[in-house]
């Protein structure tokens, strides 16, 4: 059965990827956007990849329907399903979604490893993207 979702997941995955390179031109032109055509101007909600509006898309339902119905488990702030859209909007959804899935499989550790926070009425566990993405964002 595991098996069965993982190899669900990772079909999925490959779909997005596909999805967003399709949506984004990897093809390079001998010569830079500015110098060709001036520079280009696009609007905030253009620069979202078909990918990343899925994966963005099915995390907002997770947290709408199924998530108040499941009931609170993350032990982390931001919550899981948070980080995953902060994660996503940040890096892609690629990298986003392994960003979420390694951080799903190590919950366990950063509760004892990470700072303590209070938010509410509960005390979680402080574990943002910023401090996960350090290998991969050049600062």
């Amino acid at each position: 059965m595991i098996f069965k979702n993982l190899t669900v997941i990772f079909f999925i995955s490959l779909l997005l990827i596909a999805a967003s390179y399709a949506a984004e031109s990897r093809a390079e032109e001998p010569w830079p956007d500015e110098i060709s055509r001036g520079p280009v101007k696009e609007s905030p909600g253009s620069m979202i990849s078909p990918g990343r509006q899925f994966t963005i898309g099915i995390l907002r339902l997770y947290q709408k329907y199924i998530s108040p119905v499941d009931g609170e488990r993350c032990p982390s702030y931001p919550t899981c399903s948070q980080y995953g859209l902060e994660a996503v909007r940040k890096h892609g959804a690629l990298l986003g979604l392994v960003m979420t899935f390694d951080r799903l499989i190590h919950e366990s550790d950063e509760v004892r490893i990470a700072p303590l926070i209070r938010v509410g009425d509960s005390v979680r566990c402080y574990d943002p993207v910023e401090s996960n993405d350090f290998w991969w964002v050049k600062r």
